[in-house]
Formats: structure tokens, C-alpha cells, sequence
């Protein structure tokens, strides 16, 4: 009875024996497999937040092309159809400026009549026939005072048959000169030269407009960039979730033909398997997508070629001064100086509109002189010597009673420097909002990153710990495999976070307006 005993005792502890064993196998397979692949796929993360990136593949393509967010910022300056757009809108509206200047214009102006009479004459005084022929040349020009100055030149050939007449043929020259000065409404040029002014702070603007375009044209393309490195991080992550998967795939594929795994558990990681090989063809999409994106803001290459960017994502440490920010903001910001410009116009037109109220008063003085001669050409001489001369000098006056335009005129230009300065301080209000939200996004998403920084850490302790408790056979496939998705997955938030710590610094250069001046030192 004791023997037997014994024996069914002895029994019990070789099957616990055999158990302990085959146990202890499986999980020493399953851990040095995943081991070896720790050991040569470890997750790094770097002491400024900087996120690993995975092997991708070896050598770069010769179709490839390798570039730095300097170089994509620099291509897009030079080839960006955007930009070249932006640019061209400056150069058209500086032709304004030409346009308003040519009321300055010097106008050349001639004519050639020819002009024979037969008309019946009251009297035989006049001829029964009269011919007539007139050249005449001049030239007119209006200058920045208001002054409208013209000089003409007039040369006449009359015939007739008249008895009366004293010289038949006779050739006459007559030159005139005429000055017309403004003295009431645009008082010596003053509604001239202040559209002249007002043209000039309008192509201010226009420039100002075009600069904003530019900038943010780059503030895209940059995003554009960093989307690509983000796109190729997360492709580069998913393809390690996809090996670890297949390689766990294939440990337990063995271990379930020598009968040492239940068939549930190959299932469960075959299932991992296809979804991980899911998301990296939705990743590897996503990525054609973002170079796409890039190829076309930048206009370079066709959309087969590739692009490996040389740069990582990363974050640094320190944070954003708002003071700082602010006062850069106030120095460079284009919408702030617009708003003063509008506000120098403003008072352009109300001194016009003011001097609109005046009457129109122009004085006017002429100075002509003639000879008649049988030869042409010594009558244009003796002009030049003799002095037949007709002196004329007239003040017109043109008073509206009423002058209700011009008041009204007047009335909407003191309304509307009310608006302008209510628009200025509106961009003061902005410019302090927008910085306050883009520095505190910047400086929280920065935490972001360190806190996550510290949780892949704390995954990666875990995920240690799980395969220590494999060895000695207390943890399962199922455990291990949500461990390790908590680890990827929250590399995957991370570089996430990276990538909103770039577009956000971006962002805040763009609110600052001073990420242009970091890559573009000409002028328009």
C-alpha cells in the first residue's frame, strides 16, 4: 500500500516535472526570439526629445532626392508657382504708380487742314473765293504745382480773290503760349500730389500683402516637409510592429506543430499580423501622399520621384518668452503697418476733401504773337524778332452754393479716420491674442513631448519586466503582444507630438512675421 503510494507520488512529480519543463522551453524560446529582436530593433529616444527613426532601407535611390527643410524652403522661394504669383502682384501694382504720374505727361499734338470757300458773300469785300491752308504743332504739359503750361505753333497760307485784300497770297506765323494756374480746388497740385502719395502707400501695402502670401506659402511648404518626415517616422514604426508580429507569428507556428501552444494563441497573433500589415500599406500611402503634397508646393521633379528628407524630429527644451514674442511681433508684423498706412491715407484725404470745399479758381494768362509775310519762311523769322504781340490775362471764379458733394465728401473721410483707428487698435488686440495662443500651444505641446518621452520610457521598462515574467512561464502571448502595442503606439503619439511642436513653432514664426526674413534677405 505504501509502495504504492510512493509510487503514484513519484508519478505525479515526473508529469509536474515534464510540465515545468516544456514550459520553461516554450518561454525561453519565445524569449530570446524577442531578445534578439529588441536587442537590434531597441526603441531610442533621445535626451531632447528626439524620436529614432527606423532603417529605411539602405542607400538612397539615384531618383531620390535628399533634402533638408533649408533646401525645400530655398527650391520654393525660387520654382513655388505661388510665390511667383504673389510676386507678380506686386509688379502690377506698382505700375500704378506710373499711370497716376502721367497726368505729368508732355502732350505733342499737330494738325493739317486744308480749307477752300465758295460760299456766297453778302459783299464783294470778302471774294468770291477763299483758300485756306494750316499746319500747326504744340506741345502741353500740366506739372506737379498745378500749372498747366502750352506752347503752339501755327502756320496759315490764305488766298482769295478779293480786291480788297493787301497781301494775296499771304503766309502767317503765330506762335502762343498760355499758362492756366489752380489756385481754389487741387490748390497748386495739392489733389495731384496727394494721389501720388496715396498711390505710393498703396504699393506699400500691396508689397506688405504679397510678403504675407509668400510667407505663408513657405509656412506650408515647411508643413508640408515635416509632414513627409512624420509620414516616414510612423511608416518606419509600423513596419517594426509588422516584424515583431511575423516574428512572434513564426515562433509560435513552430511551437503549435510540436504541440506546445494552444491553437487560439497562433490565431490571435496571425490576426496581429494582418492588421499590422494594414497599417503599414495605409502608412506607406500616406506617406506617397505627403511627398506629393511637398513635390508640388515646391515645383520640382515629377510625382514618381522620392524624397528622403535629411532632417528628424525633435524638440528642444527651452521655452517661449511671451514679452520676447511680442516684441518681435510689434517690429515685424505687415498687418500692423498697414493698419498705420491706412491711417497716414486717411489723413492724405482729408486734407484733399478739405480743400475740395474751396471754389474753383483758375488764373489764366496768354502771350501770342504773329507776322504776316508773301514768303513763309520770313515770316516765321520776323515772328521771332518783331514784337506783334496780344497779351491776355482772366481770372475765372466757379462757386457751388450748396457744394453738398464735397461736404459729404469731407463727412465720410473724418468717419472713416474714426474707423481706421479703431482698426489699428483691432490689430493690436489680435496680434496680443494671437500670440498668447500660439506661444502657450508651443510651450504645451513642448510638455507634450517630454511627457510622452517619459511614458515610452515606462513602456519600455514594462514591456522588459513582461518578458523576464516569460522566462519563468507567467505571461502569454496575448499580454506580451498589448504590451508591446502600448510601447508602438505610443511611439507613435510621440512623433506625433513632434510633429505638432514643428508646425506650431512655425506657426508662431508666421505670427511674429518673421520666418521669411530667416531664408529671403532681397526685395520684392
Amino acid at each position: 500500500m505504501k509502495k504504492a503510494k510512493r509510487l503514484n507520488n513519484k508519478g505525479v512529480s515526473i508529469l509536474l516535472l515534464s510540465a515545468a519543463l516544456t514550459v520553461a522551453m516554450n518561454a525561453k524560446s519565445v524569449l530570446f526570439a524577442y531578445q534578439f529582436s529588441h536587442q537590434k530593433q531597441k526603441i531610442q529616444t533621445g535626451n531632447k526629445g528626439k524620436a529614432s527613426r527606423p532603417d529605411k532601407g539602405g542607400a538612397v535611390a539615384p531618383s531620390s532626392l535628399e533634402l533638408s527643410l533649408k533646401d525645400v524652403t530655398n527650391i520654393a522661394l525660387d520654382n513655388s508657382l505661388d510665390i511667383q504669383i504673389a510676386k507678380l502682384d506686386v509688379y502690377i501694382e506698382r505700375l500704378s504708380l506710373k499711370k497716376e504720374n502721367s497726368i505729368f505727361d508732355t502732350f505733342l499734338s499737330a494738325s493739317i487742314t486744308y480749307n477752300r470757300d465758295k460760299r456766297m458773300q453778302a459783299s464783294t469785300v470778302f471774294g468770291t473765293e477763299t483758300k485756306e491752308h494750316e499746319f500747326s504743332f504744340g506741345l502741353e504739359k500740366k506739372t506737379s504745382t498745378g500749372t498747366t503750361v502750352s506752347l503752339d505753333t501755327i502756320g496759315t497760307k490764305k488766298r482769295t480773290n478779293s480786291i480788297f485784300s493787301t497781301l494775296n497770297p499771304y503766309n502767317e506765323a503765330r506762335i502762343e503760349l498760355s499758362i492756366t494756374q489752380e489756385l481754389g480746388k487741387n490748390f497748386f497740385g495739392l489733389a495731384d500730389r496727394s494721389k501720388i502719395k496715396v498711390t505710393k502707400i498703396d504699393i506699400e501695402n500691396s508689397e506688405f500683402t504679397s510678403l504675407d502670401d509668400i510667407e505663408d506659402i513657405l509656412s506650408r511648404v515647411q508643413k508640408a516637409y515635416w509632414r513627409l518626415v512624420l509620414e516616414e517616422e510612423q511608416l518606419g514604426i509600423r513596419k517594426d510592429m509588422l516584424f515583431e508580429a511575423e516574428k512572434l507569428y513564426k515562433i509560435y507556428k513552430d511551437k503549435f506543430s510540436l504541440g506546445l501552444v494552444e491553437e487560439s494563441e497562433l490565431l490571435a497573433v496571425e490576426a496581429v499580423v494582418y492588421t499590422r500589415k494594414a497599417s503599414v500599406s495605409i502608412a506607406g500611402l500616406k506617406r506617397q501622399t505627403a511627398k506629393n503634397n511637398l513635390l508640388f508646393l515646391i515645383n520640382k521633379g515629377n510625382f514618381k520621384q522620392e524624397i528622403k528628407p535629411k532632417e528628424e524630429l525633435s524638440s528642444t527644451s527651452q521655452k517661449v518668452d511671451l514679452a520676447q514674442a511680442l516684441i518681435k511681433a510689434i517690429a515685424s508684423r505687415r498687418d500692423y503697418r498697414r493698419a498705420i498706412n491706412e491711417i497716414k491715407k486717411n489723413n492724405i484725404d482729408l486734407v484733399v476733401k478739405e480743400n475740395a470745399l474751396w471754389p474753383q479758381i483758375d488764373l489764366e494768362a496768354s502771350l501770342n504773337r504773329n507776322n504776316l509775310n508773301l514768303n513763309r519762311l520770313q515770316a516765321w523769322e520776323d515772328a521771332t524778332r518783331q514784337s506783334n504781340d496780344e497779351v491776355f490775362v482772366g481770372l475765372t471764379i466757379k462757386i457751388p452754393f450748396e457744394n453738398t458733394e464735397a461736404k459729404a465728401e469731407l463727412k465720410e473721410a473724418e468717419f472713416n479716420k474714426r474707423k481706421v483707428l479703431l482698426e489699428l487698435k483691432r490689430v493690436e488686440r489680435l496680434i496680443l491674442k494671437e500670440l498668447n495662443n500660439k506661444v502657450s500651444r508651443v510651450n504645451v505641446i513642448q510638455n507634450q513631448v517630454q511627457l510622452y518621452e517619459g511614458t515610452v520610457k515606462i513602456h519600455e521598462k514594462k514591456l522588459k519586466h513582461q518578458i523576464k515574467r516569460l522566462k519563468f512561464g507567467r505571461s502569454d502571448s496575448d499580454t506580451l503582444l498589448r504590451y508591446e502595442e502600448d510601447l508602438l503606439n505610443t511611439r507613435l503619439e510621440l512623433v506625433d507630438y513632434l510633429f505638432q511642436y514643428k508646425v506650431s513653432f512655425i506657426e508662431l514664426e508666421l505670427a511674429q512675421n518673421t520666418l521669411l526674413d530667416k531664408y529671403w534677405k532681397d526685395s520684392l
